[in-house]
């Protein structure tokens, strides 16, 4: 009987935190064509790390910044700015480039990614959960 109640007290040890806390829609893992992105928490803000990446990805992060893309910040500093919108700071690696952005949330399985550069350079992206 002792044995049970351990396992009951831990049980709700456990899940008292993650209800404690609210999740965003926006963690978890993401596809951008050929790489991974980890939306998790960062601080105060949440933030995407590049956790997989193709070989050829990489090379070319390698030689547009010299940065390893594997672990690499490529979305920081994500803020609401309404309804299922963010801002937020994008890294493009394999420029070298910060850009402004934006996150909309098109649905709960698909981001919709953009970044301008100067005010008028933009390229906007798909992101699918995995």
């Amino acid at each position: 009987m002792k044995r049970v109640f351990s396992i009951l007290a831990l049980l709700l040890a456990l899940t008292a935190p993650a209800t404690a806390t609210a999740k965003s829609s926006l963690e978890g893992r993401w596809k951008n064509g050929k790489m991974v992105i980890l939306i998790a928490p960062c601080g105060p803000t949440l933030c995407g790390k590049v956790i997989k990446a193709s070989a050829k990805q990489q090379a070319k992060a390698q030689r547009g910044s010299g940065e390893r893309l594997l672990g690499l910040r490529v979305i920081d500093n994500i803020q609401p700015s309404g309804a299922g919108r963010y801002s937020a700071n994008v890294y493009v690696a394999d420029r070298d480039m910060n850009a402004k952005g934006t996150i909309r949330q098109v649905n709960p399985n698909r981001l919709n990614v953009r970044g301008c550069v100067f005010g008028f350079i933009c390229k906007t992206t798909n992101w699918d959960r995995i």
